[in-house]
């Protein structure tokens, strides 16, 4: 039977290599492909044995046991857990910490030429779906939606915006590395990488911007020091300072336009409409919307008239497309109008129809700028700090999350509530919220670290950072390029995210991280030397796993 096997070792390995590339393409594509090319994968690595070989394998590779080991910590954890139903929900999402690190760690080491066919597929997918997403974007697919956001067909939009960030950086790598290239290659390169970026603004994804602009500075800020030319060192620290100093700045213009707010004058509750009818005044909400005050000036008999002689969807109703009265109030606000006929009648038929569609703003017009987040993020803390309710808002729950997070640990500091006791402890703290009574609300911390820390304490959490970032050093890659931008990324999306938490995220985790760790991936196959040394001389021999630029 060994021999057997061992005849067929080279088909294996090609259908071993064939499943990486596809499950690469499933990432960003489809869920479902993705689970079954895991089992695939597993099925290939049982069949082709040679266990001897992958056990000693597995011994030399201290890294891939520290990852592993992760998965053992969440067995570890069903011991103490007051929930084994979530407990083992919990267990069966972080299995891809198990099979690509045993898979990937123990098969035969891949080459550079290899490793670089399965980032390029990975990206060929990545900007397969960016497409698919702009088909929806631009209403091509029959599917209306509010938020490009919703965009998104396959996965999340932050797991999305994490996957195309590490597409960009990789690419980037391969452009600007010294490996000989044809010229259609590089133009494909650059024309990806620079689709991926527009993309990423058009996606709207917070996450993803942060996350984009903190890699690309320290990426900068490394090369900075590696290069010797003052010219070209003098531009990479303007690039560096202006990717500071630019965004810090137009959101300070941002927050400056936002909060200057017009005075209400003191004769205010006497003020009638053009038509003579009081009008109706909430002063003690000052939510605002470009510097005017939304609840201020409001007649809604003349409002209601006025609207559904304009619009085809009544003036108290609530539709999918994200209309309801509030919306009006917030945009003619927007405009510096009085909520009465005559502010209605001063409305354009675009207006209107964005009233329709749930735009707040009009000044949310444009898809592709900064600002509409921006302004929305600032408009969502601005309400949750005169104590509106945080829910649905992205940023401003956030927030919640966190308070709750970390009353949950202080109850169990040490060694937490066990794999799957985040649930009891998060409904028990959510029940007696005044926020939050909608169930889709009800989530995790949003925080990668303080999600270990609630289910493993302190103890657990600080040893799954140890676990997650030696692996690093134990197999000698503190070089390698595109392994720490891709740590870096994943790390700073525990920052607001429980990134580790979901079966999407695991599982790219748990694919590429092996991947960088037990490959060549940054050192290209040279050719023979021309001139081989005579027999007993020797060939230097570079060790390092990454190239110098």
């Amino acid at each position: 039977m060994k021999g057997f096997t061992a005849k067929y070792i080279p088909v294996f390995s090609k259908i071993y290599l064939g499943l990486l590339v596809a499950m690469v393409i499933g990432l960003p594509l489809s869920k479902a492909l993705t689970s079954i090319v895991s089992g695939l994968l597993l099925f290939n690595w049982l069949l082709e044995g040679q266990f001897t070989a992958k056990f000693q394998r597995l011994k030399e590779k201290k890294g891939v046991i520290l990852l592993i080991s992760i998965f053992a910590v969440y067995l570890l954890g069903l011991f103490w857990t007051s929930s084994w139903e979530w407990g083992i929900h919990d267990v069966k999402i972080q299995l891809p910490l198990l099979i690509f690190p045993l898979v990937i760690g123990t098969s035969a080491e891949l080459n550079y030429t290899k490793v670089k066919r399965i980032i390029y597929a990975f990206s060929a997918a990545v900007v397969v779906a960016s497409l698919c997403s702009i088909w929806v974007l631009l209403g091509l697919s029959g599917k209306q939606i509010q938020d490009p956001r919703e965009m998104s067909l396959f996965i999340s939009h932050i797991r999305f915006a994490l996957l195309i960030n590490i597409s960009i950086f990789a690419l980037g790598w391969y452009f600007l590395n010294q490996e000989r290239k044809s010229l259609l290659e590089n133009t494909l390169l650059v024309v990806t990488i620079v689709w991926l970026s527009i993309f990423l603004i058009v996606l709207r994804s917070a996450t993803g911007w942060v996350v984009f602009l903190a890699v690309l500075l320290a990426v900068v800020f490394r090369n900075i020091f590696l290069i010797k030319r003052f010219t070209v060192r003098l531009a990479l620290l303007i690039i560096l300072l202006s990717g500071c100093v630019i965004p810090v700045a137009y959101t300070l213009v941002i927050l400056h336009q936002f909060y200057s707010v017009e005075s209400i004058p003191a004769g205010i509750l006497q003020e009638r409409s053009m038509k003579g009818n009081l009008y109706m005044h909430d002063l003690s909400n000052k939510e605002i919307e470009n510097g005017h005050y939304t609840y201020l000036y409001i007649n809604e008999d003349e409002l209601r008239e006025a609207w559904n002689r304009r619009s085809r969807i009544n003036y108290d109703s609530t539709t999918t497309s994200g209309f309801n009265k509030f919306v009006l109030f917030r945009y003619i606000t927007s405009k510096g109008l009085r909520k009465d006929a005559e502010g209605l009648e001063k409305l354009s038929a675009d207006d209107i129809s964005n009233i329709e569609n749930g735009m707040t703003n009009y000044r949310f017009g444009s898809s592709f700028s900064f600002y509409k987040r921006l302004y929305q993020i600032i408009w969502e803390m601005d309400v949750y700090q005169k104590g509106g309710n945080p829910s649905g808002h992205s940023v401003s729950q956030r927030l919640e999350y966190y308070k709750m997070a970390l009353k949950i640990i202080r109850e169990d500091f040490w060694l937490g509530k066990g794999t799957g006791g985040y649930y009891p402890a998060y409904q028990e703290k959510y029940d007696q919220n005044k926020f939050f009574q909608e169930q889709e609300y009800r989530q995790r911390s949003h925080n990668m670290f303080l999600s270990y820390w609630i289910d493993f304490g302190l103890i657990g959490m600080c040893y799954i950072c140890f676990a997650l970032v030696a692996p690093v050093f134990a197999e000698h890659k503190t070089r390698s390029f595109q392994l720490l931008t891709f740590l870096l990324i994943v790390f700073l999306s525990f920052l607001n995210e429980d990134t580790l938490n979901n079966h999407d995220a695991i599982t790219f985790f748990s694919l590429f991280y092996p991947l960088y760790l037990c490959s060549k991936h940054e050192k290209p196959e040279t050719k023979p030397h021309p001139n081989p040394p005579r027999e007993g001389g020797s060939l230097t021999c570079e060790h390092s796993d990454s190239m110098d630029h």
